[in-house]
């Protein structure tokens, strides 16, 4: 190195010198000559020269021109050539001095001048200069960023998932104190060899089989006999049910722990998950528990009948049962799919108590206090309804992933989940050995809590009273960071931008997503037959939206970025969800922290970045940011992806919305994928997305996995003597023609028209289908219901019947519809009140009848008493033959369309009660005579009338009557009925004189009644 030190020269862009400056000094300075040889500099400062470059020996005519030179000393020409040079560098050193102090000078000025703006309170120039562009500041684009930055998130979605927090299933040699899944999978494959119905055959079966099982564990099961009725508008439900219930004594009860499960299925389903999965669960946590210590408390076992027609058996135990009396609390298993982790979804009002003791009983425990928020506003019930409502606390538990198979008859033990059986059970064996040790007499009720899951953390709660002061914080962060944005971008007008890029985000996912569940129906026959989804492969569509939502709001950020800095943006697009965190704390108070706490991670990081201010874009400043952003998708992925399962992809455009949300609250994270370019992450989205897309699309076809809906249903009207073929109208598209082909096989004729058989009950939940198409179809001569009579003297113009129905074809539903004058009115069934009689239209009863169905009614003098009884059959093979209801295996019933079932129409009527000739009697002795099983009443002033199974019904009391001899009826005996009550228009009638000396009384708590028609006995059912 040289002795001489040349000057730290700045470059010209330090100096702030632009293009037409350096023209100048160009100008001014001009040509300098030939730049000086490495021996001329050398000389100039007075060093040694430069080593020459190796050469051969011999020498080159210059080197022989110039061998007389002494090359030790410069020439003058190169000292002087020297010098111009220093004069050159000490000149620019100059210039650049007196450039450096003219722009500091400057700088000066303008600063003086925003002060002495500020201080006249100039706004319009304030506002120019708020408005001039942010300084953007941009750190080096990595090339591994923004893979590794796509790589984190889509690992810590997938950790945040509520499927990757089920417990592995338990083989069956494990402890005997531990539940296993294995042994609860061989049982419940007894229970779902079949469907199994409230009133069919194998319903009785798999009721006989719980009695077993629960003898073996050495309990002694009784069954709750009697009938419960509801009525939704015109719609009214009724059913004989037999409930299966037991009790374990505890060694110094406190109060009554019940645990419940459903055993009857759908209609055509195998009940595996619905709610098989229940049932056998709460078996083998029995026999788990009688491993352990016995518990102080009193455990009360119920597996109710009926749920599925409107929750009568739980309805049942809770108006009827004398053990209601003992419950504390009740744990209720449902299932609403086939898989996922079992979620605590429920629980009563004031739930502070039972939510903290279920955290302390279960390791497992999963929940989100939001289901409770949106269960209760949904027209959605369980067996925990009718306790809910009792005022009982209490725990309802349900998986409701593989949605599609809920009610289908591909509810089956190989599509259910052995996980999500493991955490069903494992849920309540903990909480029976935990609750039943706690002391209930005490007051079971506290505030509400807010309660929820954090992925690897496990499940908090905290007290609802919280909720609001966290949003106030929320507010404060919020003013917070918008200080630090502004001051480090100057400007406050990008968080407004921000906001509105952020909105315009969710408006594009919204419409993109209506679109495309608008478009799909198409490819999808299953839509509207499935009862837990809309399709039966619904994840590659969400994905489809999850990548749709992630190109929208990385095209749009990599477009803002150009002008924006990423603070106003971040911070814009918290506004919505801050706002929607505001709303919930005052509407929906439990499901706030679904966004509170995301939005306070989204704030914590923009604080952050706001701070390190220049180091933001560094490995610090993204190593922070893609830890804030884990809050964020550990509480809006689950959450997503619950509500998506829940709901179905039809809440596409919803979902689209808040997987827009979850991202946006996720951008200084997301910003990293703007490495090495802007377009890659975007580009890449829809590709994987429109990938995605076109899976759901290929895998939409019919497969036995995945089957198509079809329906064939027989008809049959005994008076008009017509039978006819129903089948479900053709869809807009061609989608599902192999559905009709079938039906048409089947029925051996087209279905050439349509024709409205509402009178058929055809009915799905009180609505109507309007006109179906139907064919022809060969007449079954079935026997029709057996039916008796009686009725009483008129009372105030009106007089009440009673009628007694059985069907002899074993139909699991027989329905009710009263087609003569207006005034007539059922009053109620087999005893139990009808709740407005005046507004029904249809009455149901679905079970085995005990031993008949009895309808009281009311009916005006002036009236005569018409009636449709229809009987719908589950088993329509036992009348119409084998095999008429056979299908490929990519074809399945329409349980939407009541497919495979016979519905047989019987018309009653009497078309007139002779004053003088009627006969009075004791309402409630026939009553509790026909209940007990034995249709004849006491003494020469009461008689049952039975129409013949040979009569033509629905000629009754029309010109197209006929006075046929009934079935073991003789002459005789028909013209002693005749004498002794009179003859009903052309009806032949059977009078049989109680011959018993005494009848059995099974009912208790019955109201005392006279011989005009007061009101029925009421009271609980037979305990068998």
């Amino acid at each position: 190195m040289s002795k001489y030190e040349l000057p730290d020269l700045p470059s010209d862009k330090e100096l702030g010198l632009t293009a037409e400056e350096i023209k100048e000094l160009e100008a001014e300075f001009g040509d300098t000559g030939p730049e000086m040889s490495p021996e001329e500099m050398a000389a100039l400062l007075g060093e040694e020269p430069p080593a020459p470059a190796p050469t051969s020996d011999k020498p080159s005519a210059k080197q022989t021109a110039a061998a007389g030179t002494d090359v030790g000393q410069p020439s003058k020409r190169e000292l002087r050539a020297a010098e111009r040079a220093l004069k050159k560098a000490e000149d620019e050193a100059a210039k650049a001095s007196r450039a450096r102090a003219k722009q500091e000078k400057e700088a000066a000025k303008d600063k003086a001048k925003q002060k002495k703006k500020a201080a006249s309170g100039d706004d319009e120039a304030a506002e120019s200069e708020e408005a001039a562009p942010e300084a953007i500041e941009e750190g080096p684009r990595s090339k591994w960023r923004g893979l590794a930055t796509a790589a984190i998130l889509l690992a810590a979605c997938i950790f945040a998932s509520s499927r990757t927090g089920q417990p592995r299933p338990v083989p069956a040699n494990a402890g005997e104190a531990e539940f296993s899944s294995a042994r609860a999978m061989g049982t419940l494959v007894e229970i779902a060899r079949a469907p199994h119905p409230t009133g069919s055959p194998e319903h009785a079966r798999v009721r006989a089989y719980l009695i077993d099982r629960l003898t073996a564990l050495g309990l002694a099961p009784e069954i709750q006999t009697t009938t419960s009725v509801i009525q939704r508008g015109s719609y009214v439900q009724s059913a004989t049910v037999r409930n299966v219930v037991a009790r374990i004594a505890g060694a110094a009860s406190t109060g009554a722990v019940l645990v419940t499960a459903h055993y009857d299925s759908r209609e055509l389903a195998l009940g595996a998950a619905d709610d098989g999965s229940g049932v056998v669960s709460i078996l083998e946590a029995l026999r788990a528990m009688q491993a352990s210590e016995p518990l102080q408390n009193d455990l009360i076992v119920l597996f109710t009948d009926a749920e599925e027609l409107g929750l009568l058996g739980a309805r049942a135990f809770v108006n009827e049962h004398p053990w209601m009396a003992d419950v504390r609390l009740a744990l209720s298993l449902e299932m609403r799919g086939g898989g996922g982790p079992s979620i605590m979804f429920e629980t009563g009002q004031e739930n502070g108590w039972i939510v903290r003791a279920y955290r302390a009983a279960d390791p497992t425990a999963y929940g989100n206090s939001m289901s409770y928020e949106v269960y209760q506003r949904l027209p959605r019930d369980t067996d925990y309804t009718p306790f809910k409502e009792a005022g009982i606390q209490g725990l309802n538990f349900a998986g409701i992933d593989n949605a599609h198979v809920y009610h289908q008859v591909y509810d089956s033990p190989e599509n259910m989940s052995e996980s999500t059986i493991q955490h069903h059970g494992t849920h309540v064996l903990n909480a029976m050995l935990y609750l039943g040790n706690q002391d209930l007499g005490e007051a079971l009720d506290a505030p509400n809590v807010t309660f929820f899951n954090v992925p690897g953390f496990g499940f908090f709660t905290y007290d609802a009273r919280w909720i609001l002061p966290i949003s106030g914080v929320l507010l404060v962060l919020f003013v917070l960071a918008l200080l630090v944005t502004r001051d480090a971008t100057g400007s406050s007008v990008g968080v407004l931008v921000g906001a509105g890029i952020s909105t315009l985000g969710m408006a594009l996912s919204y419409a993109a997503a209506t679109a495309l569940a608008g478009w799909l129906p198409g490819f999808h026959p299953e839509l509207g037959s499935l009862h837990g989804s809309a399709y039966h492969s619904e994840g590659w569509y969400v994905l489809t939206l999850a990548c749709g939502a992630l190109a929208i709001v990385t095209a749009l950020h990599g477009v803002a970025r150009r002008w924006l800095h990423l603070n106003s943006l971040a911070l814009g697009a918290t506004i919505v969800p801050l706002g929607a965190a505001a709303w919930l704390s005052y509407a929906m108070p439990l499901a706030a922290m679904d966004f509170q706490w995301p939005v306070a991670a989204a704030l914590s990081a923009i604080l952050l970045l706001g701070i390190l201010r220049r180091n933001a874009p560094g490995v610090v400043g993204w190593t922070l940011t893609l830890l804030l952003a884990l809050p964020v998708l550990a509480f809006l992925e689950p959450v997503t992806e619950l509500l998506w399962i829940a709901m179905s992809f039809e809440l596409a455009g919803p979902l689209a919305v808040l997987m827009v949300i979850t991202a946006y609250l996720c951008l200084p994270a997301i910003d990293g994928l703007r490495h090495p370019n802007s377009w890659w992450a975007p580009a890449t989205s829809v590709v994987v997305g429109a990938a995605a897309l076109g899976i759901g699309i290929l895998t939409a076809r019919a497969t036995p996995d995945r089957p198509s809906p079809s329906t064939l249903v027989y008809a049959l009207d005994h008076g008009a003597r017509e039978a006819l073929w129903i089948t479900s109208p053709l869809p807009d598209s061609t989608a599902n023609t192999a559905a009709r082909e079938w039906a048409v096989t089947q029925a051996g004729s087209e279905f050439g028209s349509a024709r409205d058989l509402s009178k058929f009950a055809y009915t799905f939940r009180g609505d109507t289908f309007g006109d179906v198409p139907v064919a022809d179809a060969d007449f079954v001569d079935a026997p029709r219901p057996e039916i008796y009579t009686a009725y009483s003297e008129p009372v105030g113009g009106k007089r009440r019947v009673l009628m007694s129905v059985r069907s002899r074809i074993g139909a699991e539903v027989m329905a009710f519809q009263y087609t003569g004058g207006s005034g007539t009115r059922l009053l109620s069934i087999n005893g139990k009140t009808v709740p407005d009689p005046g507004a029904m239209e249809w009455a149901f009863h679905a079970g085995e009848p005990d031993p008949v169905v009895l309808l009281e009614l009311e009916v005006p003098t002036d009236e005569q008493l018409e009636l449709n009884i229809v009987e719908h059959t589950l088993r329509p093979q036992e009348i119409l033959g084998a095999g008429v209801f056979e299908r490929p295996e990519t074809l399945a019933p329409d349980i939407t369309r009541l497919s495979d079932r016979a519905m047989l129409l019987t018309r009653f009527a009497a078309t007139s009660f002779d004053e003088g000739d009627e006969a009075s009697f004791d309402l409630e002795l026939l009553h509790d005579s026909l209940t007990a099983g034995n249709r004849t009443a006491t003494g020469t002033a009461s008689v049952a009338y039975m129409i013949s199974a040979d009569v033509t019904a629905d000629a009754v009391g029309t010109e197209a009557d006929g006075a046929d001899t009934p079935d073991d009826t003789t002459g005789a005996e028909a013209d002693a009925a005749a004498d002794t009550a009179g003859a009903v228009a052309d009806t032949t009638l059977v009078a049989e004189p109680d011959t018993s000396s005494a009848r059995p009384d099974t009912t208790t708590g019955r109201a005392d009644t006279t011989g005009t028609g007061a009101a029925l006995g009421r009271g609980p059912g037979r305990l068998e």
